[in-house]
């Protein structure tokens, strides 16, 4: 049962996908309609699932190794749809890369759907998993505006007005920049929730604040680059092609953190 909801899922963020480049190459409003609605029809099956899976099991299920890449993708729709609704979709075409960012997710988590693992039932390790994966979230879209932004900056200099990037992206370097700048700051303020709603969980449930353990130190790194990407963009005024690879940078090492390095189990 479980595994044909993720499957449901998988297919509607796959139909958005096709909805969304469509519209990215005819320019035709059917596209977004369709990217749109099945990209609403997915999340609302994850929405489903993820509620289903916390109803069987008395707790947040999804707080789980095996189900966090599809717990990351129900967020980064939820920041799809947050940017969409603040710029007055003028952020569709994006649809045609986050969209295929949740297939790539829910893909992962299909093979493990079934499997037993450790869970914590406490508020605290909750609350850390949920910062934690808000700010992967928009980590993931401020990195991808940054592309963006870089790539049409470079056939905007070029001149190159029939390029890629200058004609099937309609966003202006401003507003790439806009946005890029908005999901860092929110990126930062998450990583700050979810080291303290760590340190308070490890501290009720191991009784110390601070573990030196690799995940927590490379998250406390993560947190000082983006506090320090947020210095230099406001005391400093740091903008444009610099903080866009500043920005890029990060969102490797965000990439790192998250899939390369684990928590110990406790």
């Amino acid at each position: 049962m479980l595994k044909i909801i993720l499957v449901a899922a998988l297919m509607s963020y796959l139909i958005s996908s096709f909805g969304f480049w469509m519209y990215l190459f005819t320019k035709k409003r059917t596209g977004t309609k369709l990217g749109f609605s099945f990209f609403g029809i997915g999340f609302l099956i994850q929405l489903i699932y993820i509620g289903l899976r916390d109803f069987q099991e008395k707790t947040f299920a999804v707080a789980t190794h095996q189900e966090l890449p599809f717990f990351l993708a129900f967020l980064i729709a939820v920041v799809y749809y947050g940017l969409s609704l603040r710029y007055h979709k003028k952020l569709k075409d994006f649809g045609s890369i986050f969209a295929p960012i949740n297939v790539f997710l829910i893909a992962m988590t299909l093979p493990n759907v079934g499997e037993k693992s450790l869970t914590y039932e406490n508020f605290w390790f909750h609350a850390h998993v949920i910062f934690s994966m808000v700010a992967y979230a928009f980590i993931i879209a401020s990195t991808v505006v940054a592309v963006i932004y870089l790539l049409t900056h470079r056939d905007l200099k070029r001149k190159k007005l029939d390029s890629f990037f200058v004609s099937k992206f309609s966003s202006s370097l401003a507003l790439l920049e806009d946005v890029e700048y908005k999901s860092t700051i929110l990126a930062f303020v998450s990583l700050s929730l979810a080291l303290i709603s760590s340190s308070v969980w490890s501290s009720v449930y191991l009784g110390k604040h601070w573990l030196w353990e690799l995940k927590q130190i490379a998250l406390s790194l993560l947190w000082v680059f983006y506090g320090f990407l947020i210095h230099i963009r406001v005391i400093k005024h740091e903008k444009g092609k610099k903080a866009a690879y500043l920005t890029i940078l990060g969102g490797f090492a965000a990439f790192i953190v998250y899939w390369f390095i684990k928590h110990p189990a406790y």
